[in-house]
């Protein structure tokens, strides 16, 4: 969910002399000892500080970063070195990019890119999100129970997990094997089984998207029921101390089944889809 990522410097108000002095009395010269060239790049979050444009910000700390460390020298494209100042409502942030996700990164694995689209498949940013909050590592093994055509396992699997799909529905099955063949990914297995009664043993990392809604089918199950049931027979499938990344509209009471099945909870998001749903995530620990 991050665009970029790095080091903070520090902070200070967003006046004009005084993040100036704040940017001069950084170390500049150690932290820049790995490179020969910079940048400076800026963003503004809230409106609180319109007296600085953003082009006179990166100008003003780009000169006082040169006069501060002579031998650097300006390049906008590609630099070794990009300091990043943030303007935050009355504070400035100021620190030194460490990654950049790049531009479209997940474009090419949008549903509609896939060769088996369905309606309810979790778009690749939050399933990447989902396998990164059950802690998935390259090499683990990772199950999602309720994979439909695969959003989450291609996530998983360009990770590094070894994948397994398990689903209800063999038409399912069918078209998560297309989809990560269509992506030269490989999966450890599918298995067409009920969800509710895996048949897995130690698997170190789940991510979870159960049915629901009008595009979903709970095979005649209420979601409440079909998540309770899922979460009261998963525990035995996991490794001592795997997380699972479950969601499902905010009004199942996830917290109440996870405690009911003996998991820890560890963490809770929602996001708002629209009007009518608000999505929950939540991370249980075995």
């Amino acid at each position: 969910m991050y665009d970029q990522c790095g080091v903070l410097l520090g902070e200070c108000a967003a006046e004009q002399r005084e993040l100036e002095s704040f940017v001069k009395n950084q170390p500049l010269d150690d932290l820049t000892k790995a490179g020969k060239n910079f940048a400076v790049r800026s963003t503004r979050i809230g409106g609180v500080t319109r007296s600085i444009t953003r082009s006179n910000l990166e100008r003003d700390v780009g000169s006082v970063v040169k006069e501060s460390v002579p031998r650097l020298n300006v390049k906008l494209k590609n630099p070794d070195l990009t300091f990043v100042c943030i303007l935050d409502g009355s504070k400035f942030l100021f620190g030194l990019s460490g990654f950049k996700k790049p531009s479209g990164l997940m474009a090419p694995r949008r549903p509609r890119k896939r060769p088996v689209f369905h309606p309810a498949t979790m778009p690749p940013k939050i399933a990447r999100c989902m396998v990164n909050l059950a802690r998935a590592v390259p090499g683990a093994l990772f199950a999602d129970p309720f994979c439909g055509v695969g959003g989450i396992l291609i996530e998983a699997s360009v990770v590094g997990c070894r994948v397994l799909g398990v689903d209800a529905s063999r038409r399912m099955l069918r078209g998560a094997r297309r989809n990560l063949r269509y992506f030269k990914l490989n999966a450890q297995g599918f298995l067409n089984a009920d969800a509710r009664h895996l048949p897995l043993h130690e698997l170190e990392a789940v991510a979870t998207d159960p049915p629901y809604g009008r595009d979903s089918s709970t095979m005649g199950a209420g979601v409440r029921g079909l998540v309770h049931d899922f979460l009261s027979g998963a525990k035995d499938s996991l490794k001592k101390g795997a997380h699972v990344c479950i969601s499902s509209p905010k009004e199942v009471e996830l917290e109440d089944y996870a405690r009911d099945a003996g998991f820890t909870l560890r963490e809770k998001h929602f996001v708002r889809i629209h009007r009518s749903l608000t999505r929950q995530f939540v991370v249980l620990e075995n």
